[in-house]
């Protein structure tokens, strides 16, 4: 049995356009996978941009508060340091009283007490000046960087030189 050409070129003919509508259809589903793909990618790429972005400000934030952090331990440690540092305390106190001509009479340091966090010591200063003088050393003193606790102070007056007499016992603490 013999086919006629014409039914043989239409079944080719035929054969062709299936088989091209079939690499049509494969090729464009490749596409639209290989686009959707890369919509994913894309998309994934974008989040991680915004989450390293967000990232990047909390670790802005984060540093901020750590050199603040930082700032406010170093006030403490000025505040209550880990040694006396009497030469310190007595050098500013010196030049404390130098600024508001007062004399020191005596320093007198007592034995140091122990506490749980720190270890206070009491010291009893006498000194001569004019009150409004005595007064600005006292507003220095409690303003200064140095935690100083004042527990006692006796001032007198002399009738002769009309100068204050101050007797203050005060502790400093180290840690």
């Amino acid at each position: 049995m013999e086919f006629p050409i014409r039914t043989l070129d239409r079944t080719c003919l035929i054969i062709l356009v299936v088989v091209t509508l079939i690499c049509g259809y494969v090729s464009v589903s490749r596409a639209i996978k290989h686009k959707r793909q890369v919509e994913q990618e894309n998309d994934l790429l974008s989040k991680r941009t915004e989450d390293l972005a967000l990232a990047e400000t909390s670790l802005q934030r984060l540093n901020w508060l750590l050199e603040s952090t930082r700032s406010e331990l170093k006030v403490l440690n000025e505040s209550i340091p880990d040694s006396a540092k009497m030469g310190q305390f007595l050098k500013r106190l010196h030049g404390y009283m130098n600024d508001r001509g007062l004399v020191l009479v005596s320093l007198q340091p007592f034995e140091p007490v122990k506490e749980r966090l720190y270890t206070r010591i009491p010291l009893r200063l006498v000194f001569k000046g004019p009150f409004v003088e005595v007064y600005r050393l006292l507003s220095d003193l409690e303003t200064m960087s140095r935690t100083l606790v004042m527990e006692k102070m006796l001032i007198s007056r002399s009738i002769i030189d009309q100068q204050c007499q101050v007797e203050l016992t005060a502790s400093v603490f180290e840690r």
